[in-house]
This record gives structure tokens, sequence and C-alpha cells, in this order.
């Protein structure tokens, strides 16, 4: 079977995390799974690079929005999907801050789940955009 990417699972329920890995292998991607925040954010410091991470929110150690905001600090063009029950208003707007925006809540059907995956990855990336400093000309001594 074709390797179609290389997943960081994040999800602090093992039952779930095993089962979603196991479905995901079965579809060709390459899993590793983390089961917790700071677990989430060690694997993917030490063990990428990663084409998408799957992210739940509320996790033990660090939370899903925490580990978004150390991978996008370190690593902003990283594709973060964010799988969870409760997903609030304050959650969708602090994970826009830090620049994910593909949301998908639990539960889902797995193959809901493989769609989303597919999209994502299909997602063309968004331009790096560096910020430019403007600097005064002068003619004479400042």
């Amino acid at each position: 079977m074709e390797r179609r990417g290389s997943l960081l699972l994040v999800e602090d329920e093992s039952v779930l995390r095993t089962l979603v890995a196991q479905f995901l292998r079965n579809e060709g991607y390459d899993v590793q799974e983390a089961e917790d925040g700071g677990e989430g954010v060690r694997q993917f410091l030490e063990g990428g690079p990663f084409d998408l991470l799957l992210v739940d929110l509320k996790m033990p150690v660090l939370s899903g929005v925490d580990v978004c905001r150390r991978v996008k600090r370190t690593k902003p063009e990283q594709r973060v999907m964010v799988c969870s029950a409760a997903i609030s208003r304050e959650h969708e707007d602090a994970l826009r801050g830090v620049g994910v925006t593909h949301l998908l809540t639990k539960p889902y059907h797995p193959e809901s789940l493989l769609a989303h995956i597919r999209q994502e990855l299909a997602r063309q990336p968004e331009p790096q955009v560096q910020a430019a400093v403007a600097c005064p000309v002068t003619s004479g001594p400042v």
C-alpha cells in the first residue's frame, strides 16, 4: 500500500487513540501516537516532520490549544487539525489566532475523519509572509 502521509495523533483517550491510529494505518498513513499534550509537543520536536497533526483539545499536561501554540511558534507552516467534542467559541478564537482553522467535532465517522485529512493534505500551504521593516532615508546627519 502506498504511503499517504505522516501523521501525529495527540489524543489522551487510549481506546480512541488506538482505534483511530489503526484505522489510519490501514488507510496507508504513517501514524505516531502521543497520549497527552506534553508528549505530543515532544514527539513533534523530536520525531518529525509530520504532514499533519491531529490534536484533541482537553488533555492532561498541555491542552490542545497550548500544543497548537507551541507547534505553530516552532513551525508556523505546520498543518494542524483539531478533533474534539468540546470546541467552544473561545477555543475557535484562540486556535484561529495561532493559525489553526481546521476543526472536526467528535464524535465523527472514520470516513469523515479520512475525508477531512485528505482535504487538509490537499490544501495548498499558505505562503509565509515576512514583515518588511521600513527604514527612513535621510540625506544628512540625524
